[in-house]
């Protein structure tokens, strides 16, 4: 629950969360071009720099392309995304150029979480272990579903059933 992991590519989810936050939609059109941040220029897999193409905005997440995520982060601020993650119930992310990339550690319980916010239609999704704690008489003393808030909205619902549209399109016509 506390060792920290490269997330690669799948950190992309709060780059392009935070894009749709900021007004993007999974038709809009986005270009696979090359992109710096100071001195790096990210590489897609295939070893290139961005091919110019356009494409929607869902295509680009469903190919993972690189240069597309780094561009996106750079335009909609890294502070923001950095945000995005602590909204998301992910901790200690630090603002990199290549942070699109997954290039910094991070729980994998808290990165699953994250994920399921969108699932959960935008509300927190707080890992748990415990439903009900009974005493030696049979009594609950404690049940999670009585005694625990709500799941607070975190990110709107629309934006997370976008981004569940996006995450389809991997599995319909991605890597």
């Amino acid at each position: 629950t506390h060792a920290r992991r490269q997330p690669g590519s799948s950190f992309k989810l709060y780059v392009y969360a935070n894009a749709i936050e900021r007004g993007l939609t999974p038709r809009t059109i986005v270009r696979d071009s090359p992109v710096t941040c100071g001195n790096w220029q990210p590489k897609n897999y295939d070893g290139g720099h961005g091919g110019g193409g356009p494409m929607p905005l869902g295509v680009a997440f469903a190919k993972s392309l690189n240069t597309v995520a780094v561009e996106l982060s750079l335009r909609f601020d890294r502070d923001n995304v950095v945000e995005m993650t602590q909204r998301l119930g992910v901790a200690g992310v630090k603002k990199t150029c290549s942070m699109a990339l997954g290039d910094g550690g991070i729980t994998p319980l808290q990165h699953t979480a994250a994920f399921a916010v969108m699932a959960n239609g935008g509300k927190l999704a707080t890992p748990y272990a415990i439903l009900d704690i009974t005493n030696s008489r049979g009594e609950v003393i404690y049940s999670r579903d009585q005694h625990e808030p709500p799941a607070p909205q975190v990110y709107k619902r629309q934006h997370a059933e976008m981004m569940n549209q996006i995450l389809q399109m991997v599995v319909t016509e991605g890597t």
